[in-house]
């Protein structure tokens, strides 16, 4: 294996151990890593839930994922991790089954979709960091309306806190 082989071969594991890192600290409650993550402005695209699709700054979207911490747990699991580089940085998709468990009204629900996820990645001099993210759904094995009401109770518990 020549250098570049071998450079090509770092910046594919870093690249994807990025977009794994995304995950497990959205499920984590781990903000502050969670915010590490990204460039200074990141492009969201998470349209398909109904929610942002917007240039914004990485601390609002860290902010916005905090209501992932309202549930009881949640697990992001990745699968089918894609690797390609291009001249201005690189690209991972990975299929994702997004799993969202909360208590209200004493029954545990279960919200889930199953997707994809683009992340867009550019080299920092703190390393790579995501540039952009997009979510799109390929369906909700619970029901979207169930989906939804495990959302909605979420928001429900982050409101009541911040009310009190």
């Amino acid at each position: 294996m020549d250098k570049a082989d071998d450079v090509s071969a770092a910046d594919r594991a870093a690249c994807i151990d990025l977009v794994m890192d995304y995950a497990d600290r959205l499920d984590a409650g781990d903000w502050d890593g969670f915010r590490e993550l990204f460039t200074d402005q990141v492009d969201i695209d998470y349209a398909a839930i109904g929610s942002l699709k917007a240039r914004i700054p990485a601390a609002a979207w860290a902010e916005r994922c905090k209501l992932l911490g309202y549930f009881d747990a949640t697990r992001h699991r990745l699968s089918n991790m894609r690797y390609a580089r291009s001249d201005d940085g690189a690209t991972v998709t990975s299929a994702v089954d997004a799993a969202h468990f909360i208590t209200a009204g004493g029954t545990t629900l279960f919200g889930d979709l199953v997707g994809d996820y683009r992340h867009e990645l550019v080299r920092t001099g703190q390393g790579w960091r995501i540039a952009a993210c997009r979510l799109t759904v390929a369906g909700y094995p619970a029901g979207k309306d169930v989906f939804d009401l495990v959302f909605a109770s979420a928001r429900a518990k982050q409101n009541k806190e911040a009310a009190s």
